[in-house]
């Protein structure tokens, strides 16, 4: 940790991150290429998200692109490869950002193209500025993406609009984007809000937030059999986890009898040490 509070847990050729009021922000820093990833950056991705979901001193991520940019996808040059590897490799970095434990936020501008749009869909929230555009253009390559990230490009945009991106390969523009939803805020500066809305999502329950999260993406189900007309994963919650929740849950009723701000202390270690690999 610096003087400044910033710091690196990783030291990877193409990104930059640095970590202020808790918000952690990973930049894609390669302008020369529009931020194009390479395959050494799409590798190192796992490692970086696995380093933040490991410091409970980071409570969001915002994820970046240097230069007026987010991402121009994968480098071109680099997928002369066999399918095999490249799905391994994106689908591997894409998972690793969908399925974190700590909230990440899409600061978006410029361009962000094919894998670019689909590793802002893979993050929890997207905060896009005016004029930015996106698309998944592997057809004009001769390139089938990953299932994992095809899929969940579906679950963000809709089935129909993913099929059109992925179909034609057109390039769409923000006012279109912002039509269907893909964006949860509008800003002109999109990483100010972002780290504005991480720093707003540090002071809540990482409880709440991680199972949530879970709950979500199918990893926390239920245990038990619950009422007749329940759910097939409602049920009884794991033990572990309610005994989270009553200590959680009082720090929150006493905050909020006393007006104040929750002051909770469940971090992601305690979800890791509770109930998840």
């Amino acid at each position: 940790m610096t003087a400044d509070g910033s710091h690196r847990p990783v030291d990877h050729e193409g990104f930059d991150f640095t970590v202020s009021g808790g918000v952690g922000t990973l930049v894609i820093d390669r302008t020369e290429k529009r931020n194009a990833l390479s395959r050494p950056m799409w590798r190192a991705i796992p490692e970086i998200i696995a380093s933040v979901d490991a410091d409970d001193s980071i409570g969001a991520l915002v994820i970046t692109g240097a230069g007026g940019h987010f991402s121009a996808g994968s480098d071109i040059g680099d997928l002369g490869v066999a399918l095999p590897d490249f799905w391994q490799l994106n689908s591997t970095a894409e998972a690793a950002v969908a399925n974190s434990s700590t909230p990440t936020i899409a600061a978006i501008e410029g361009n962000c193209v094919g894998g670019g749009t689909e590793i802002a869909a893979a993050c929890d929230i997207r905060i896009a500025a005016p004029g930015s555009i996106f698309g998944v253009t592997a057809a004009k390559l001769g390139l089938v993406y990953p299932p994992g990230p095809t899929r969940r490009l579906a679950q963000v945009l809709g089935d129909s609009w993913a099929r059109y991106l992925l179909v034609t390969a057109s390039i769409v523009k923000f006012e279109q984007m912002d039509e269907l939803g893909f964006f949860h805020e509008v800003s002109d500066s999109p990483r100010a809000a972002a780290q504005e809305l991480g720093e707003r999502i540090v002071g809540l329950s990482r409880l709440s937030q991680i199972g949530a999260k879970e709950i979500l993406d199918g990893r926390l189900t239920g245990q038990g059999t619950g009422p007749a007309d329940a759910g097939a994963d409602d049920g009884v919650p794991p033990e572990w986890l309610d005994a989270a929740y009553q200590e959680e849950i009082a720090r929150g009723q006493e905050a909020f009898f006393a007006k104040r701000s929750p002051e909770f202390t469940f971090s992601k270690s305690d979800w890791n040490d509770g109930g998840r690999p």
